[in-house]
């Protein structure tokens, strides 16, 4: 006798690893330079289960230069990818009303400050009806130690 297991839209309290489902420290990126933008289908994290919310760990791994080396905000997105529409991938973007009766906001996710040495920096993205994720990083400076490791997982709550 079979039975039945759900496997899409599933409630998730605890953030599951989308580098590795039930692994606690895989990253999903561990860079030395810049990385491509995604291009193919086959890019970036399948969304676990189709979860709701995205959540980034940024780690600057010791990246050093004789001196402390720190990432600048502008250069990591986050970008989303649906086969149903066009198959294409785009930054991620949030919708922020801006109230007072001010036009609406969207702005990509990027980022929002400058990532130090040996420091982590976490966001938590909205991602409803995301097939794919994957992060772009268009820039790390020159640098003689470290790596710059991101984290992705998912959940719906």
């Amino acid at each position: 006798m079979s039975t039945h297991r759900h496997t899409s839209g599933a409630r998730t309290r605890n953030v599951i690893n989308i580098a590795n489902p039930g692994g606690t420290t895989d990253k999903a990126y561990s860079l030395t330079a810049a990385n491509s933008a995604p291009t193919l289908a086959t890019h970036g994290y399948k969304n676990f289960h189709s979860q709701g919310m995205l959540h980034v760990l940024v780690h600057n791994n010791g990246l050093d230069d004789s001196g402390a080396v720190a990432i600048a905000a502008s250069q990591i997105t986050v970008y989303g990818y649906n086969s149903s529409l066009g198959g294409k991938w785009s930054p991620i973007r949030l919708n922020i009303g801006a109230g007072g009766g001010n036009s609406a906001q969207f702005p990509a996710v990027t980022i929002p400050d400058s990532i130090g040495k040996d420091t982590t920096y976490r966001i938590i993205v909205p991602i409803e009806g995301v097939e794919r994720i994957a992060v772009h990083v268009a820039a790390i400076p020159t640098r003689t130690a470290g790596t710059l490791d991101i984290y992705l997982g998912v959940n719906s709550i």
